[in-house]
């Protein structure tokens, strides 16, 4: 006989304060075949009535752990048929993966698992996580160093994923196993100590449980408040995140007009667009000490990505060498593609005075000095220098001066004649060698790709 507040009413009671489920629903239970997910499947079967969902389970078998494993998956299929309840069933090959990605095997395990779920879920995803697991997870972040999402442990829900048994302990979960004689299987491997979970499991929280009985309750209001916290300055974090936006990237100097705990939730944020999740907060700290770093600076990321500091612009690319505009020989008189869609260059024999505005995009050269030497464009090398009116100076130093991102610098055509800079687009030309008013001059025009502008094309 039930109690007067069953924990099939404290599950039904929790899913309606959390507005986890509508009527019509489609909920797929993840089952493993132990107590906690057993339970949530009978919990949920004996309230579909009442919430008007469809009901079904997905089993994963992960590659692992011999005959159980061949145990737990024929344990759910035969369980399903019994309570008339559709069942799926993946597999994986868990040591593969984790060979191939680096993956710890719980972490490979665990991806597989769930990008299975989420293939065969239909609507919601239902998982049995309860409030032991919670109190576990939120010391395993305490242990590890974790800010303040953290410490709010398991989320009720994310996305389509849910958690009904958040608010149940595992003594209520044995307790309906006990009454309803429900059965199940075991995971040997979870009596095992050869990870940290089961060693706070087994040995660290008996001792807590024993200062306080209610720890899973303290802790599950701790974490709750916690959360809301965390989603409070997520939703400041988007607004500040907006305004410190720039074409290309986050202006530096509003970011770190920021407060120093706003900007950290900023930076977090710009690394969930990344699709880091649960990023270290070494991240964090390390794109924090970029804005303040010099006017070209960078360090990796995780997944292949690169986080830069330009100026004042913040930004994030793959981790590819950048692009370098090779040696071509220009087509005199006619125009030349530059590869990689950085533009082309147009070569037009005319006389100077046909330039109704100077400007850093079009050069017009002495026709008597280039006539019979070959003139080249291509990326700046090292070594190469330029003389200005100004007097010579490197190219490196004349890029930096125009505040040309580092990443661009290898992809502004030089002209060379002899192998020696003449000119450089959005920079200027040697005096030595530009056409004067009423001379016949080489007209050489740069029409760049949109992405490619080097600074600013005008003096």
């Amino acid at each position: 006989m039930k109690t007067a507040y069953s924990i099939e009413d404290k599950v039904f009671r929790f899913l309606r304060e959390n507005a986890f489920l509508d009527p019509e629903d489609d909920v797929t239970v993840a089952l493993s075949g132990g107590a906690d997910s057993v339970a949530l499947l009978w919990i949920l079967r004996a309230l579909t009535p009442k919430l008007g969902i469809t009901l079904r389970a997905a089993h994963f078998h992960h590659g692992l752990r011999g005959a159980e494993a061949d145990r737990d998956a024929d344990f759910c299929a035969k369980l399903c048929a019994a309570w008339d309840i559709p069942f799926s069933l993946g597999r994986g090959d868990t040591a593969a993966r984790a060979a191939e990605t680096g993956e710890s095997i719980e972490e490979a395990a665990r991806n597989l698992r769930y990008a299975y779920l989420h293939q065969v879920a239909r609507g919601k995803l239902a998982t049995a996580h309860n409030a032991g697991d919670n109190t576990e997870t939120v010391l395993l972040h305490l242990l590890r160093g974790s800010g303040l999402r953290g410490m709010g442990g398991i989320p009720v829900r994310r996305e389509n994923v849910i958690r009904p048994l958040l608010c149940c302990t595992r003594e209520e979960i044995a307790a309906l196993l006990a009454r309803e004689g429900l059965p199940h299987v075991e995971d040997t491997t979870n009596a095992e100590d050869d990870c940290l979970r089961n060693r706070l499991r087994h040995r660290v929280l008996p001792l807590l449980r024993a200062e306080n009985p209610n720890l899973d309750r303290t802790v599950g209001r701790t974490a709750a408040l916690l959360r809301e916290e965390d989603a409070f300055l997520s939703q400041l974090a988007a607004r500040a995140g907006a305004e410190c936006r720039t074409v290309g990237g986050w202006s530096c100097e509003r970011l770190l007009a920021l407060d120093a705990v706003l900007r950290r939730r900023v930076l977090l944020g710009m690394l969930a667009e990344l699709e880091l999740t649960d990023p270290a907060l070494v991240y964090v700290a390390a794109l924090d000490r970029l804005l303040s770093a010099g006017p070209s600076a960078q360090f990796a990321l995780p997944g292949g990505r690169i986080a830069q500091r330009s100026y004042d612009m913040l930004s994030f690319s793959t981790a590819t060498a950048p692009r370098t505009l090779p040696a071509l020989l220009l087509q005199v008189p006619g125009c030349t593609e530059l590869p990689d869609g950085l533009g082309r260059i147009c070569c037009v024999v005319t006389k100077s005075s046909y330039l109704s505005k100077k400007n850093l995009t079009t050069f017009a050269l002495k026709c008597d000095m280039i006539a019979t030497l070959e003139l080249c464009v291509r990326g700046r090398r090292p070594g190469d220098r330029l003389k200005l009116s100004g007097g010579t100076k490197s190219l490196k130093d004349l890029m930096i001066d125009r505040k040309i991102p580092s990443r661009q610098r290898q992809t502004i055509p030089v002209l060379t004649v002899a192998g020696k800079p003449v000119a450089v687009f959005g920079i200027g030309a040697d005096p030595a060698w530009l056409a004067g008013d009423g001379e016949e001059a080489l007209v050489i025009s740069y029409s760049p790709a949109p992405a490619c502008a080097a600074g600013n094309p005008d003096p």
